[in-house]
């Protein structure tokens, strides 16, 4: 008869794995399974020894492994040794990817939220040292299996969550872990769930557990990559809502979908761009997205309503925020309580009704709040560059119609919106429908334009009248040809350095500089050149216009001057290169006409430029002046040139 096997400290701790047959691991496992549920507390030698045990009794088995889970879990409770422990576990999972079936996955998840979350409730052990790759992968493979059980799904999703709460602590396990792969692997698998509201809800969860991890807990830098699976999750979830928009419940899941992300703290612009993705879903564009939104059955239900006035609240109140020329909380929360005036006074499913457009409206029930939604929904789309021939001409026609109705009710536009009405005539006034449908263009324009005018007129910061609103070529051609008394030169002044600080404009590009050439006087150009307030973009495009123009009189004076100062200075300190090389460009297109005099003392005066200090750029401009010079100083010795300004670089 075969000795009985005695299992005492010294023979365990000469025991290795490949030694104990399975039948001794699983007795082995027992006792330890017992030792650690029936001792309430352990020592950390205690501790050291049972996980030296438990690591030679794992096995490719599911009982074996949900065994050696509980041992784990009860172990990390007791807050002994926590390092050994996690080794073990770290070891228990190199087993798990081998017995993962489709009836055990959930069971197996369960347990690593558990672990997780035991973990982490102390927040003793650091992310570095949990084997949180090691879960992703299995996660990974669990979403590979054919899982269509909703409860089952849960479990592994919660699985999910547990373990993207390591990146709230270490937000580079992002990258190291490739948790990406996994949000990637979860979208595409939710292709095998039964219906869209299903899909729906679980990518639900799955992104409010990104924003939560990611965007409310972290720093903005840290959390860049994961926009990019915030975006593709957002949009499988509208994907498959707005296939069954006019079912209650998918239209309040696209509520409660819409105000979380609304209300979460990221950025405005991801916000925005969130919100775009719904739209797209639909054909693009604020006008769809509230028509989606303005359903006339669902708006019959208060509770809805109220839903909807808020998103639609929000989601106008950051769009046209971003361009208000003050970005601070106290006035984002004085601006959506503008906002919010305007959306409470009006009938959404009459305007839904109406099409957005104010001459759909009943006279009787037209109001300024009706008026001037409409416009925002409007012109939102044209702010975003959503256009065809037919959006844009129901954008005129409703112009039109505002730009009058306005006018005989005599009614005053907010104040934040007189910036976009300017924006709107400055693009469509002189089309022809705009002329043939306005009678008295100057009254009706000077009408919309005085809740405004005094802003424009007496605010010392009158370039903040357009905020940070985009500027457009058309926009300046328009301030231009506006009599002097609708805006002060100070605002068109700096329009025009807005224009110039867009993107750096080639001398090459003859088509952009002529376009340009025909808004700016060569007065204007000096100036923008002298401020400091234009940035170096802006006096480098300046000069490029200059160099396509012929400078006469003290304007041509002052650039002389200007150049004659900056040689003087280069013999004696480092003088900022591009500075002088916008004012001696800016001289280009004048060499021909300057006196014989003037020719040769910029001549010298160049000459005093240290070439080897130049790039290569700055020299090819110098080489090129020069020998602009040179030609043109070749008949002055047979002819009398008229006399102008004279530059003294002695």
């Amino acid at each position: 008869m075969d000795k009985k096997f005695s299992f005492c400290s010294a023979t365990i701790n000469t025991i290795y794995a490949i030694s104990l047959t399975p039948e001794k691991k699983r007795l082995l496992m027992q006792r330890i399974y017992n030792e650690t549920h029936h001792n309430r507390s352990m020592f950390e030698d205690q501790v050291r020894h049972l996980c030296n045990q438990l690591n030679q009794c794992y096995e490719v088995r599911f009982e074996s492994i949900a065994c050696a889970m509980e041992i784990i879990i009860k172990l990390l409770t007791g807050g002994v040794a926590r390092d050994e422990v996690i080794g073990s576990y770290r070891k228990l999972l190199s087993y798990v990817s081998n017995v993962l079936e489709i009836g055990n996955c959930a069971k197996l998840a369960n347990y690593l939220s558990r672990v997780s979350f035991t973990v982490l409730k102390d927040g003793v052990v650091s992310a570095e040292c949990f084997p949180v790759a090691v879960m992703k992968c299995i996660l990974v493979l669990m979403y590979r299996l054919p899982i269509e059980n909703l409860a089952e799904r849960q479990l592994i999703l919660q699985a999910v969550r547990s373990t993207l709460e390591w990146c709230r602590h270490n937000p580079n396990l992002y990258k190291q872990c490739g948790i990406g792969t996994l949000v990637r692997t979860i979208i595409v698998s939710t292709k095998q769930l039964p219906d869209d509201i299903t899909v729906a809800t679980e990518l639900t969860i799955l992104a409010h557990s990104l924003l939560d991890v990611f965007y409310c807990s972290l720093q903005p830098t840290a959390v860049q990559p994961v926009e990019v699976l915030l975006r593709l999750t957002y949009e499988e979830i509208f994907a498959r809502l707005v296939t069954e928009w006019t079912a209650p419940r998918s239209f309040e899941l696209l509520l409660y979908v819409l105000y979380r992300m609304l209300k979460c703290d990221i950025f405005t612009q991801l916000k925005l761009d969130i919100v775009r993705l719904l739209s797209d879903a639909i054909g693009g564009g604020t006008r769809r997205l509230l028509r989606l939104l303005c359903i006339g059955k669902h708006l019959q239900n208060g509770v809805l309503l109220h839903k909807v006035r808020t998103i639609i609240t929000i989601v106008l109140s950051h769009s046209f925020f971003r361009f208000e020329p003050l970005q601070r909380t106290a006035h984002f929360r004085a601006f959506v309580q503008l906002i919010e005036k305007v959306v409470q006074s009006i009938d959404l499913t009459q305007l839904a009704n109406a099409k957005f457009l104010c001459l759909n409206i009943p006279r009787a029930e037209l109001t300024i709040e009706s008026v001037c939604f409409v416009f925002m929904v409007r012109h939102l789309d044209i702010l975003d560059g959503i256009s065809s021939a037919s959006l844009e001409l129901d954008y005129i026609y409703n112009l039109i119609a505002s730009v009058n109705i306005i006018y005989y009710k005599r009614w005053k536009v907010p104040g934040f919106l007189v910036k976009h009405f300017i924006d709107a005539l400055s693009r469509y006034s002189n089309c022809t429908a705009f002329v043939r449908n306005v009678s008295r263009p100057k009254q009706k324009i000077q009408a919309i334009l005085s809740a405004g005018t005094p802003t424009v007129q007496t605010n010392k910061t009158a370039e903040n009248v357009f905020g940070r609103l985009p500027v457009t070529v058309h926009r300046i051609e328009w301030l231009l040809h506006l009599p002097t008394e609708n805006f002060g030169e100070k605002l068109i002044f700096h329009q025009q350095i807005a224009i110039l600080q867009e993107r750096t404009i080639l001398c090459s590009d003859d088509t952009r500089t002529t376009k340009l050439l025909t808004m700016f006087s060569t007065k204007t150009l000096v100036a923008i050149m002298s401020t400091k307030r234009a940035t170096a973009t802006a006096r480098s495009n300046a000069s490029v216009l200059l160099s396509k123009s012929s400078l006469t009189g003290p304007l041509l004076k002052k650039v002389l001057n200007n150049i004659a100062s900056i040689c003087q200075q280069q013999q004696q300190s480092d003088e900022s290169a591009t500075d002088w090389m916008n004012w001696v460009r800016a001289v280009y297109g004048t060499v021909h006409t300057l006196d014989s005099a003037s020719r040769r003392n910029l001549w010298c005066g160049l000459s005093n430029i240290e070439q080897w200090t130049c790039t290569s750029e700055q020299r090819m401009l110098l080489v090129d002046l020069r020998a602009n010079l040179l030609l043109a100083m070749i008949p002055d010795s047979k002819a009398t040139v008229q006399q102008g300004p004279n530059l003294n670089l002695n």
